[in-house]
């Protein structure tokens, strides 16, 4: 799997409104397939602050969706209610990560039913 990490942050006038976009893009995007998994976070420290946060099972569908409408709705929505702070494409054996490696723990756990 492969990540793509955004680090946001939002207009002061346009923080519900970027909040409520990114919402909606991310639960879009999951249902659509488009990614295995989308996540959002505020930062706790920064109020305007957020982290947009995508898995892919492979480079090639990262690639594609960097191509894409939907990417370029995400782009363009950041653009009028905030800005990027930074990107970072995170391998999920990235030492870096420590949702790379929950990931990777959780990829490797298997199911038990309980005994009853």
């Amino acid at each position: 799997m492969i990540g793509l990490e955004l680090s946001l942050k939002a207009d002061d006038r346009h923080r519900a409104e970027l909040v409520q976009t990114l919402e909606n893009l991310s639960r879009d995007q999951v249902v659509s397939g488009s990614c295995v998994e989308c996540h959002v976070y505020e930062d706790l420290v920064l109020p305007k602050g957020f982290l947009w946060l995508q898995w892919w099972k492979s480079e090639l569908e990262l690639q594609t969706h960097l191509t894409s409408v939907e990417f370029r709705t995400l782009l363009g929505a950041v653009k009028v209610l905030g800005s990027i702070v930074s990107t970072r494409v995170v391998g999920l054996q990235d030492s870096t990560s420590i949702m790379g490696a929950l990931l990777t723990d959780r990829t490797n756990m298997t199911f038990q039913p309980p005994d009853h």
